[in-house]
């Protein structure tokens, strides 16, 4: 990952510069995300997490589905802007908080429930960013981890940044002490243009919390 001054940049400008049907990640139906989700035995008001969210549909979705406390933190200031003049109802504006923060130096203010990432982990590169991302996640211990990144045959840049691609058995190596596989998909995103894009999504569950 490169310098956070200079990766916030980068990101403000993606955000500043194009509109959302400009890029790759834009999803109208934040699939499989959505369906996990929704499928989870939990109470309304237990914290889901959606980490790099930006302008994604997938938290106010959740709320839409009857979660009270959805998070969602970004690197960028204006994503998250966006994401609050672009939330349609009332219920979504109570229900969902922003925090502008790296993934690196995210500390959650309380127990969370679901950990949702379909946008940061697949940029970190350098083995101590993903040892501490690993790391941080299994001392936050949240009950469910679901994380999308590019597939092995997937990009290898997204937005002009390079990315680790990954396949289910090297998401759940990382997690494995702690972490157990409820379910994987090998995911065909189609973008805005209509590209094909691999995605490799995992669900893990806490060995003990789950």
């Amino acid at each position: 990952m490169a310098d956070k001054s200079t990766l916030r940049e980068h990101w403000e400008n993606i955000y500043e510069t194009k509109t959302i049907q400009d890029v790759s990640w834009t999803q109208d139906e934040p699939q499989p995300s959505l369906d996990w989700i929704r499928g989870l035995s939990l109470n309304p008001k237990e914290m889901v997490v959606d980490c790099g969210g930006g302008r994604s549909a997938l938290a106010e979705k959740v709320v839409e589905s009857g979660h009270e406390q959805v998070e969602v933190f970004d690197i960028s200031i204006r994503s998250l802007a966006q994401a609050k003049m672009e939330l349609k109802s009332d219920e979504g504006r109570n229900a969902i908080s922003y925090r502008v923060c790296n993934v690196l130096d995210y500390k959650p203010e309380r127990d969370i429930a679901v950990w949702h990432d379909r946008a940061v982990f697949h940029f970190l590169t350098v083995k101590e960013e993903i040892d501490t991302y690993v790391a941080n996640l299994k001392k936050w211990v949240p009950k469910h981890i679901i994380i999308g990144t590019f597939a092995l045959d997937g990009p290898e840049k997204c937005s002009s940044l390079p990315v680790q691609r990954y396949d289910e058995k090297a998401i759940v190596a990382l997690f494995h002490a702690d972490y157990k596989l409820e379910k994987s998909v090998i995911w065909e995103h189609e973008t805005p243009t209509k590209k094909k894009q691999l995605m490799t999504f995992v669900h893990l569950v806490h060995r003990t919390k789950g």
